[in-house]
């Protein structure tokens, strides 16, 4: 071959080759054109359905046991409805989802929906008062917002054009699916963010929605740790408290504590949280760690493909002080001693006692073996979400979900005589042996007062205390001044919180301050004030819980504890990750001043003239205490509080009490209360079979 000729056939080659190089590149631009502009579109929804979004996985809530590993509180598994918005025809959407609404109805579950905030259908009418704003959001062309004025029409707009409901439909029918669709309109739920249909639903829901799955697009079911309240989380309901789900305020607040947590899991405005009690304290403790999850969907909002990001962490356990055992014996007496008292006949009983508290400190500890509020309620109802029985329980008179033992504040009455006898021991104003004149009736500051002992003569702090002697204190009261028994109060702690895990209350104390600043009118302090205080009476308001740690100092010869309701934590391996410190603070009152009080009260249990004599005579040792009948000022149409505080053993103290029944008429009625909490404690009703060795059951006699 030629030069000439292989010059032509490279350059030949070269031709096909620059051809076929401009073939390809032109069928690679027709296919990115045809897939850019032609089929644009449909790749884009199906990619819209297959991106990746994160999941969440809740965690296990931690459980709440007793002392003793008795469970309070738990979960269960329930099954969650979830649907991401999948586009397809009307008719077709609307069918689909008027059988959702249907399956999910034969469970009993109603789909919330927003429409509900703006328009009611029985009779129809709007329920807001810029219906203007509403109309915005469901009108496809913002013009078309000027031709719906009322109901009707913004009704008709919706079911015609919003949503295109086929008028085949029943009314009823066309109001579900326009209320669902609306739900779907304003939260747009996508993979990232779908919409929660229905929660807790059943195992046969959840089987007949996956059965469903290649017809009704978009719905998914999950599985969801939900809290579960046993049988007696009735008897402790106060201080387990409840949960819910958490509010706008809440989600900012614990989101905002989270902040300084170095690798926290925020808050979500699906979350549940506690409200109340134990629940609330050790949110914390209890919540855990939410697991997250990557996934994927298909154009049907089907998974397709899920992968575990980070695992879930269960909440911790906590282990409470209380002693479910002997709460039960507190619940349970004082229900019965409150409807006890209510029959007592006496002119001064309106049989009126409707309610109450106890609280039962180790006083070693400062942990808290009991504490029952009367009424109680049943947690279980914040767990059913009913809101109609929710709303009778909040706004029921008898207020059963207030924690009287922590929240309630009542003048103390003759309980706070122990105390004031500490301020004129230690002020120097007496001495134990120190014997006044108590007269039936003395005028102090200008103002005459009665002493209902009647004379008794001169007498000293013991017989002044077994006799609750109100016109010793007066005049005591008076020489020790109420800046000196104020002190005193708050050492022990009057006016301030105790320190205990849940809600509680400050209660007032009587002093020169309080009155300026809460009572209108003279702004000075008198004599007569110094002596109406003196006797737990005047603006002395106090909570149960802050007169048994009182008494429990009193018992320690005032070594005072911070009371205590969580006992430990335990995380899912059983390890303890926090135990409640056993604070205390050592007051500085003398020894021999705080026994000459102790003397006094053990003289209101066991002497013939005690106030609360004969209660405890059968009982194995000594018990220590005081009685206290308070006047509300309402006396003429209702009974007096009654109140009683004590300890025991007398010798080497265990436990203290302190017991408060509204309109209890006298204190000495509520010492039964706490002889029955004693009664269970100390196990006197228990006798040891000498033959056998075994113990038994035999109810010791005890006269009232």
């Amino acid at each position: 071959m030629s030069k000439e000729e292989k010059k032509h056939e490279g350059l030949d080659r070269y031709i096909v080759m620059a051809v076929a190089i401009i073939v390809a590149a032109a069928a690679i631009i027709y296919n990115l054109a045809r897939i850019q502009l032609v089929d644009g579109q449909k790749y884009k929804e199906e990619t819209k359905y297959r991106l990746s979004a994160k999941g969440v996985i809740y965690p296990k809530r931690g459980d709440i046991f007793d002392r003793k590993g008795v469970p309070i509180a738990g979960n269960r598994m329930g099954y969650c409805v979830q649907y991401v918005d999948v586009r397809m025809p009307n008719a077709e959407k609307n069918a689909m989802l008027l059988e959702i609404i249907k399956i999910l109805e034969a469970d009993g579950k109603t789909i919330k929906s927003r429409l509900n905030n703006y328009m009611s259908f029985d009779p129809l009418q709007f329920k807001t008062d810029n219906p203007e704003d509403f109309v915005k959001t469901i009108v496809i062309n913002k013009n078309d917002a000027d031709y719906i004025i009322t109901p009707r029409q913004a009704f008709e707009y919706m079911r015609d054009k919003t949503f295109e409901i086929d008028r085949s439909y029943s009314d009823e029918e066309v109001i579900k699916i326009m209320q669902l669709r609306y739900e779907i309109l304003v939260s747009d739920p996508q993979i990232s963010n779908p919409l929660t249909l229905a929660e807790d639903v059943s195992a046969e829901t959840m089987s007949i929605l996956e059965e469903k799955s290649s017809t009704l697009r978009g719905v998914t079911t999950f599985i969801k740790p939900y809290r579960e309240y046993y049988e007696n989380a009735r008897l402790v309901s106060h201080v387990l408290g409840y949960v819910g789900a958490i509010d706008a305020q809440e989600l900012e607040e614990y989101n905002k504590e989270l902040e300084q947590r170095e690798g926290s899991v925020p808050y979500s405005a699906s979350d549940i949280v506690g409200k109340m009690g134990i629940e609330k304290a050790a949110e914390s403790i209890l919540r855990g760690i939410k697991g997250e999850t990557f996934r994927e969907v298909d154009e049907n909002g089907k998974t397709t493909a899920s992968y575990l990001e980070r695992a879930p962490v269960p909440g911790q356990d906590v282990y409470l002080t209380i002693d479910i055992d002997l709460q039960k014996v507190a619940v349970e007496s004082l229900a019965r001693n409150i409807e006890r008292i209510r029959k007592i006949e006496n002119k001064k009983n309106f049989g009126d006692a409707n309610a109450g508290a106890v609280v039962v400190m180790d006083v070693r500890n400062g942990e808290i073996l009991a504490m029952a509020s009367y009424p109680d309620f049943d947690p279980r109802v914040f767990l059913e979400n009913d809101s109609a029985a929710i709303t009778a329980l909040w706004s029921n008179p008898d207020a059963p979900v207030v924690n009287r033992a922590t929240s309630g504040t009542y003048a103390p009455g003759s309980t706070y005589k122990p105390l004031v006898a500490v301020a004129a021991l230690e002020s120097g104003v007496i001495k134990p042996k120190t014997k006044i004149r108590t007269p039936y009736r003395e005028e102090i500051g200008n103002m005459i007062f009665t002493n209902p002992e009647g004379d008794q003569g001169y007498i000293d702090l013991e017989k002044a205390l077994e006799t609750s002697s109100n016109m010793f204190f007066y005049k005591v009261g008076v020489q020790t001044g109420i800046d000196n028994i104020v002190k005193w109060a708050k050492i022990f702690g009057f006016g301030k919180k105790t320190g205990v895990e849940i809600g509680e209350a400050i209660g007032s104390l009587a002093s020169r301050e309080y009155k300026r600043q809460y009572i209108e009118g003279d702004p000075d302090w008198y004599p007569a004030n110094t002596a109406m205080a003196s006797i737990g009476q005047l603006y002395n308001a106090f909570t149960p819980i802050q007169l048994c740690n009182y008494v429990s100092t009193i018992a320690n010869e005032g070594k005072k504890f911070t009371p205590h309701l969580i006992k430990m934590a335990v995380d899912q391996t059983g390890k303890i990750t926090y135990e409640t410190p056993k604070d205390y603070e050592e007051l500085p009152v003398s020894k021999e001043n705080i026994r000459a009080v102790k003397k006094g009260m053990i003289a209101v249990v066991n002497s013939e003239d005690g106030t609360a004599a004969k209660v405890f005579e059968n009982f194995p040792f000594d018990v220590a205490g005081k009685t206290g009948t308070s006047e509300t000022g309402r006396e003429a149409t209702s009974s007096s509080n009654g109140l009683f505080i004590c300890y025991a053993p007398y010798d080497d103290p265990e436990i203290a009490i302190a017991v408060v029944v509204e309109h209890g008429v006298w204190g000495r009625e509520t010492a039964p209360i706490a002889a029955d909490i004693m009664m269970e404690y100390f196990r006197l009703n228990e006798k040891k079979d000498t033959k056998t060795g075994n113990s038994a059951k035999e109810t010791v006699d005890i006269i009232w």
